[in-house]
């Protein structure tokens, strides 16, 4: 880094130590948010009451993991294709490659979000740290692992030879105050301000507090999809916001960046932001309509019900292709003979056949199921 670019950043600390205010977003809610708002609404309604077959939900879902482990880690550049990240998440890429790391990392941390318990609303510190741990697994050294930075942040471009500091984040001695300010401004308006709008604003501000060495896109995003569940709207748990931002990685960091320095973003008018926020969860809240609309045109006219471990099974085969008897029971966690109830229950209801033989036996979906 060259003299000129470590004043510019020395500099940058110095101010940022100075702020001590509580966070107070700036934001106008314009007429075309209040509009985009409430056509979400409306579209939030109709796919909480669609009546979809539980393995047709399953598999909606299983299908909005993939292109959210694919868009959010293509954003910070991992090369795998749509069908490769399914292969990878699949086991059927080499383990150790730190592209395929980056997928499954992120896959388990897209599960851990629907694990995580809804007894304790509130997103606190261990559920940032235990995020960041799971996205960077093998791909820090373990004393960055799970950790907030020690040191200074910033983002630097290479411009005709010469560094160009883009942006550079508060100093690490603030992070901690910094996320718990934002924890109380959450809790404090989370009843008052809409959920997207709550959403929009935590995208903002934990980026902007760059509170990790690396791997801080990748957090906020998860980050975002755990408040959305957190506030039961996360659309069935089907809504993929990171296609939006990947389909113009350009137009995203363009919005994000609203000033150089950390002091001058935290001050910023969000109304921009807001409207890209606002008008991007509008256009894929859209495309989930569109796609339950086909499943439900397709589905059988008489509901099939299934009970929790059926559903189990079937998002299981949903990821992996098959399952076996071993794998049931791995993943149940149920009594061998009710593991053998089950997938003949699923057999009688025409959704899975039995392939193999003895202990080799596999079970596949049908093909019309």
């Amino acid at each position: 880094m060259t003299n000129n670019v470590a004043g510019i950043v020395a500099g940058m600390w110095r101010e940022c130590d100075k702020i001590k205010s509580m966070y107070t977003p700036k934001f106008t809610i314009t007429p075309k948010l209040t509009n985009w708002i409430a056509q979400i609404e409306a579209i939030k309604q109709k796919i909480d009451k669609s009546s979809i077959l539980p393995e047709k939900e399953i598999s909606l879902r299983h299908r909005a993991a993939i292109e959210s482990v694919h868009s959010s880690t293509s954003i910070e550049g991992n090369p795998l294709s749509e069908k490769q990240v399914e292969a990878a998440l699949a086991g059927k890429m080499n383990v150790w490659e730190k592209k395929v790391i980056e997928v499954v990392n992120y896959k388990k941390a897209w599960d851990w979000i629907l694990k995580r318990s809804k007894k304790e609303l509130e997103i606190n510190t261990q559920d940032i740290l235990s995020l960041h741990a799971l996205v960077t697994n093998q791909l820090l050294p373990k004393d960055k692992v799970g950790k907030f930075r020690s040191g200074p942040i910033y983002v630097v471009d290479i411009i005709d030879g010469q560094d160009v500091v883009k942006y550079a984040g508060p100093s690490a001695s603030l992070v901690e105050d910094l996320l718990n300010d934002l924890f109380s401004w959450l809790k404090k308006e989370k009843s008052l301000l809409h959920p997207i709008l709550i959403a929009g604003i935590l995208h903002y501000e934990f980026v902007s507090i760059h509170p990790f060495s690396d791997g801080n896109g990748r957090t906020t995003r998860l980050l975002v999809k755990l408040l959305l569940n957190l506030l039961n709207y996360d659309f069935r748990g089907c809504l993929v916001l990171d296609n939006y931002y990947w389909q113009n990685t350009s137009l995203y960091y363009q919005n994000l960046n609203q000033a150089k320095k950390y002091s001058h973003q935290r001050v910023a008018d969000l109304t921009a932001w807001l409207s890209y926020f606002v008008e991007g969860f509008y256009l894929v809240s859209k495309d989930l309509e569109r796609k339950i609309d086909i499943i439900k045109l397709s589905t059988k006219t008489q509901m099939i019900r299934l009970n929790d471990d059926e559903v189990q099974i079937i998002d299981f085969i949903h990821q992996f292709e098959q399952i076996s008897l071993k794998d049931a029971l791995d993943v149940l966690r149920v009594p061998e003979r009710t593991v053998q109830r089950r997938l003949k229950n699923l057999i009688d209801k025409n959704l899975l056949i039995a392939q193999g033989k003895g202990k080799n036996t596999y079970y596949v979906l049908r093909k019309n199921s």
